[in-house]
């Protein structure tokens, strides 16, 4: 007969004194070093339980900027080309934002860490809502949070771990648990930012407590929503998932039922947000192709991930080598044996899937990835200790007292310079991380302990803009090209170690020298150099009105703070000259210029096939060597677009009527029209290939040589162009779903939008449709600063350039894109000055700059019959350079067509100059 406690009330409390003593010992030391340890990993769900609060999204969109934190926001592929390094961009780029399948931004991660976290946020949403939403509030408040949120997950975690072992009576079941807690990657990983595996951790800890737990239907319920939670913030830890689904299942098939139960709501909630708001079932990580060499072809990450001096677990949590002992207990034994298999199944099928990646998991501390597996690990442990023999038990005491050690070297001297060796050379061999040289916890070793830079404080103002000082009431402050711009920053009350100036993750300029400010001095009470002056670089810095971001960095080793944001109207960088002013040939006599306009006709009607189109050459690199033909649709309705002004001046009539008929034979039945031509044209198979309709290519074609509005195939056109547009009402590419592609190598995104697209559908629709073309222009006007936008003209922006100008014209103004056309690939500069000038001087006949400049581009174009237009032709588009094979598209006969626009413009022809239509 069994006998009640005499005193329930204290032994209830007993049970609790120890895990809130370790909660508490937990908080301490991970918030004992004072200082946050992520990486860009971490960034969205830093800012993310913020905005949930503020605006009740996890959309980031309207705070892109925020979540970019200073970075640029396009990937290279993206971006104009800067080989000359004139464009100095914040790297890395912001890859922890994607754009989903309908092109609104979105966090790369899964947003299930955030959500849990997101009621720790609430004091901190009080305080921002008391002082203001602005820099550099949020980004120290974000900061602080994230490693309270963070440190308080690993605690849970903890605590959790503790009571699993303790439920089996497990004597060790304290010293496994600290042993958890400040010997593993659960100090160094999961406490200190908010990475995915803290969360991992916490919920993997509390399936098994509750897999092990007494079965009721409420658990079990539980268990089920736990399970779909770890599988949806971490995929890889749906192994685990699945092998405690199916070992609750495999002890008592009717829990089948409540845990499926438990499962549906958030696993609802997990389909809903993958897609029908990221557009793939995998979220981010089925929008994004992996980098490349990612996935490594061997299977030595699986000894990278155990053993090597830079990652290896068992290097840096020596005492889990005792994982096997524990684990031989847990099998013997009848009750534990099944969810041992199944666990030991998962966390071999979780090494066996890291193996093949890049097991270095980037800049951390350790075996990252390995990290949410270690309450299982725990647990696979916890009978070694009673089963080992003293000398045995005293080894692995050692080790634990040697990976606690190590977790402390992380947690108080890591600043990425371990990584900086492993990563040194290739970043893409894995030798860095097998050399016994760069083991983390030596290195480290070698430099004074990380300031706590919690307690810091950084601030900064801009006080001065070219001529204007600040604050100034009235119009925003220009900044332009070489301004000269002064503020002042402190950090800690001293000097920052680096100061840097951005607009949209583009270095405007940057500075580790400062200077003494008598006035900061007495206001802040500090001697320390605070001034700073800057001369404004705005290279790739796209004009018109733009946030200016003045960032600091507290140490040489730790992450920049922004400290103040300052609206100003950027004025754009003037191109630069493809020749030295010594090296410019003489300005041609009128007589040469109409010899030369001669020739170029004449060239253009040779050119023309017996099809009455044009080809286009194209090469596999950004350099015009080996090209090969194609036909296709674009250029020669490009052609027929440029030389419309001027063909009756130079007897070009005829050729464009050819033109036009063989334009107007590529509409097919349905109205659409495909970039290589009719699928049984005579050019299919030498010259092109039966490819997908396309928005683009149908776009010109019906408004260059189409029947027009009466024609009965127009409305089914405009319908099936409707059907493909993105969330911003931006229209794709390819008319067709993505299992009827014919010819197509898809990119990253299998049908993104285009900006030139959007121009040639714009001007399609002003005469077919001119309600919604003026829809159109709103929603371009709105998502022309969107880099994901220039997937075909990010190396080449001349075309956009010019149609950009004409939609000015027609009523769309649009922001000319200055800042990609003053960054060329090599030998286009001379195209990028031919395109401004024939803008410049088109609309003003009488202005002698341009006017002088276009006579200069058309001298060195001309110079030696064209050679420069036959060596170098105008570099038009390219293809989605995300996909396998890259294609660049290049015309001698635009640059003859270019030039004679030019040439008109400039005055070489009679008539008057017709409108800026390309």
């Amino acid at each position: 007969m069994t006998t009640s406690p005499r005193h329930p009330r204290r032994s209830r409390l007993r049970s609790l004194l120890a895990p809130l003593m370790l909660a508490l010992a937990c908080l301490l030391v991970y918030n004992a070093n004072l200082r946050q340890i992520g990486a860009g990993d971490t960034v969205s769900a830093r800012y993310l339980p913020l905005m949930l609060w503020h605006d009740g999204t996890l959309a980031p969109g309207a705070q892109a900027r925020l979540f970019a934190h200073g970075h640029p926001l396009a990937l290279p592929r993206f971006r104009p080309d800067n080989a000359d390094g004139k464009a100095v961009y914040f790297e890395p780029t912001a890859y922890w934002l994607v754009r989903t399948r309908e092109h609104e931004l979105a966090s790369f991660y899964p947003v299930v860490t955030p959500l849990i976290v997101a009621p720790l946020y609430l004091p901190a949403v009080l305080w921002l809502d008391a002082r203001g939403w602005e820099q550099p509030h949020v980004d120290r408040v974000a900061e602080w949070m994230e490693k309270l949120a963070a440190s308080i997950l690993a605690a849970a975690a903890s605590v959790v771990v503790f009571l699993l072992l303790r439920r089996e009576g497990n004597r060790w079941s304290l010293p496994l648990a600290l042993a958890f807690a400040f010997g593993t990657n659960t100090w160094m990983i999961s406490s200190q930012a908010l990475w995915q595996h803290g969360s991992g951790e916490l919920l993997i800890a509390l399936a098994l407590l509750l897999a092990l737990a007494p079965a009721n239907i409420a658990r079990t319920a539980l268990l089920g929503a736990v399970c779909v939670l770890m599988a949806a913030n971490r995929p890889p830890d749906g192994l685990v998932a699945a092998a405690i689904g199916l070992f609750v299942v495999y002890r008592d098939w009717r829990s089948a039922a409540w845990l499926t139960a438990g499962a549906v709501v958030p696993l609802a909630a997990l389909v809903y947000y993958n897609l029908g708001f990221m557009g793939h079932l995998a979220g981010g990580y089925g929008v994004v192709k992996p980098p490349v060499n990612f996935f490594q072809s061997n299977w030595t990450g699986l000894a990278g991930l155990l053993v090597s001096p830079g990652r290896g677990l068992l290097v840096f949590s020596p005492f889990l080598a005792f994982v096997v002992v524990g684990l031989v207990q847990r099998l013997r034994s009848p009750d534990t044996r099944a969810l041992a298999v199944a666990l030991a199944l998962a966390v071999v099928g979780q090494l066996l899937l890291y193996a093949q990646g890049d097991w270095r998991a980037g800049t951390a501390w350790g075996p990252r990835w390995l990290t949410d597996v270690l309450p299982i690990l725990l647990w696979m442990l916890a009978p070694a200790p009673l089963v080992l023999r003293p000398v045995a038990r005293s080894l692995f005491v050692a080790a634990i007292v040697v990976s606690v050690g190590v977790q402390t070297v992380g947690a108080f001297w890591y600043t990425k310079t371990s990584d900086e060796l492993i990563y040194a050379g290739d970043p893409a061999s894995m030798h860095g991380a097998w050399n016994p040289q760069n083991i983390p916890f030596v290195t480290e070793l070698r430099h004074p302990p990380a300031p706590g830079e919690l307690l810091c404080d950084a601030m900064g103002t801009i006080d001065r803009i070219g001529q204007t000082r600040l604050p100034a009431a009235g119009k925003l402050p220009e900044l332009e090209p070489g301004a000269l711009l002064e503020g002042w920053a402190l950090a800690c009350g001293r000097s920052p170690a680096q100061l840097l100036l951005l607009v949209n993750g583009v270095v405007v300029g940057t500075t580790t020298q400062f200077l003494p400010r008598a006035d900061v001095d007495a206001a802040m009470h500090t001697r320390a150099p605070a001034g700073w002056q800057i001369s404004a670089n705005l290279w790739g810095v796209a004009a018109g009105e733009q946030v200016l971001q003045l960032a600091v960095r507290v140490e040489p080793r730790s992450d920049f703070r922004i400290v103040r944001e300052q609206r100003v109207m950027v004025r754009a960088q003037a191109l630069a000259a493809s020749l030295a002013t010594s090296d410019v040939p003489p300005p041609l006599p009128a007589a040469a210029l109409d010899t030369l306009a001669t020739r170029a006709t004449a060239l253009l009607r040779e050119h023309q096939t017996e099809y009455g189109a044009w080809l286009t050459a194209h090469t596999s690199s950004l350099g015009y060597q080996a090209p090969q033909p194609e036909l296709n649709t674009f250029l020669t309705s490009t052609l027929v677009d440029l030389l419309s002004p001027l063909a009756p001046s130079h007897g070009l009539d005829t050729a464009l009527v050819r033109a036009r008929a063989h334009l107007a034979a590529q509409i097919e039945s349905n109205g659409l029209v495909r970039y290589h031509g009719l699928p049984d044209g005579p050019a299919i198979g030498t010259l092109g290939c039966a490819i997908t309709p396309d928005a683009d290519d149908t776009a010109l074609v019906w408004r260059i040589a189409g029947p027009g509005a009466d024609d009965a195939r127009r409305q089914p056109m405009l319908d099936e162009l409707a059907r493909y547009r993105d969330a911003r009402g931006l229209y794709r590419t390819w008319l067709a779903p993505r299992k009827h592609y014919r010819c197509l190598d898809p990119g990253s995104d299998p049908n993104p939008t285009d900006i030139a697209i959007q121009l040639h559908v714009y001007l399609m629709l002003r005469e077919l449709d001119p309600p919604s073309a003026q829809k159109l222009c709103g929603n371009l006007q709105h998502a022309f600063r969107d880099e994901d936008i220039w997937v075909y003209y990010a190396k080449s922006s001349l075309l956009p350039y010019l149609r950009v100008a004409e939609l000015q014209q027609r009523g769309c103004p649009l922001p000319l894109p200055a800042e990609r056309l003053a960054l060329p690939v090599g030998g286009q500069a001379i195209w990028s000055e031919a395109v401004h000038w024939l803008v410049a001087a088109t609309p003003s006949p009488q202005d002698a700059q341009a006017q002088h400049a276009a006579r200069r581009v058309l001298a060195q174009l001309a110079a030696d019959d064209f050679a420069l237009v036959r060596q170098s032709p105008p570099l038009l588009y390219h293809n989605d350079l995300s996909a396998t094979v890259r294609r660049f598209y290049w015309s001698e006969d635009v640059g003859y067509a270019l030039w004679l626009r030019l040439y008109q413009a400039a005055g070489g022809d009679a008539e008057p100059p017709p409108q800026a239509a390309p």
